[in-house]
């Protein structure tokens, strides 16, 4: 009887060793995968991090810097400005430059054009709020696309020209410009700052001249819409008609 109550002692002592030791196998495997998943937490929130940070630095990049000029004009440049039309456009652009009468690039010009009140058709007659000047060889398209909408939506003519790079070169920036809104009035200066503005520049531009100038080419802005895109707004554009007239031929 001695014997059998050693072993039997023996085998109690064996099953509470193995029993401890699954037990602390189980508590190690609990707390490593409790590890596992801060350690995957972790991860996952620095990458989300990583990637919100990535999407601010993207979004903070002005469309400027990723256009392109495009060896045609985009197919919506309408309405498009004539020769002659060009050449005063560049002058007034100049003229409003020196007089802080101009937004520079897509998102100033965005701001801009926002800022002034929506049109309807039951809007009562209003002088418009600025003028928008469009670069037509732009590549890719829709970084302007929604421009001619946009200026629609809240009364602001708009016309297009051929160069991106002259017309940088009137707003009188380093780089070229895609867009340009002139304003009828400048930023009210300082007497200092004018000053000096006047002693540096070579001809002083008068007020009253850029305002009549640009009040002449908001009506040259609003005749090319009228002959240029209303008839395909109507469509009563020759070449819709003439396809209506092949479509039921």
């Amino acid at each position: 009887m001695g014997s059998t109550d050693k072993i039997k002692e023996k085998k109690d002592k064996s099953e509470k060793k193995d029993k401890k030791e699954k037990k602390m196998s189980e508590e190690a495997g609990v707390k490593k995968e409790k590890k596992d998943k801060k350690e995957k937490k972790e991860k996952t929130e620095k990458l989300a991090k990583a990637v919100e940070a990535h999407l601010e630095r993207e979004g903070s990049v002005d469309p400027e810097d990723v256009i392109k000029p495009a060896e045609d004009l985009v197919p919506f440049a309408l309405p498009l400005a004539d020769d002659k039309t060009h050449k005063k456009i560049y002058k007034l652009i100049k003229k409003g430059a020196k007089l802080k009468s101009i937004h520079r690039g897509v998102k100033e010009c965005e701001k801009a054009i926002k800022k002034c009140p929506l049109r309807t058709a039951a809007s009562p007659p209003a002088d418009a709020p600025g003028l928008v000047i469009i670069a037509g060889d732009i590549s890719p398209m829709d970084v302007i696309m929604h421009f001619p909408i946009l200026c629609e939506e809240h009364g602001v003519p708009y016309l297009y020209i051929r160069s991106r790079a002259d017309l940088g070169v009137a707003a009188c920036t380093k780089r070229a410009t895609s867009v340009v809104m002139l304003k009828p009035e400048g930023k009210k200066s300082s007497g200092k700052e004018s000053k000096s503005k006047e002693e540096g520049d070579d001809k002083k531009v008068d007020p009253a001249e850029y305002l009549e100038a640009y009040k002449e080419l908001v009506k040259t802005a609003q005749k090319q819409w009228n002959v240029q895109v209303e008839p395909w707004v109507k469509g009563t554009h020759p070449l819709q008609i003439e396809a209506k007239v092949k479509g039921t031929a």
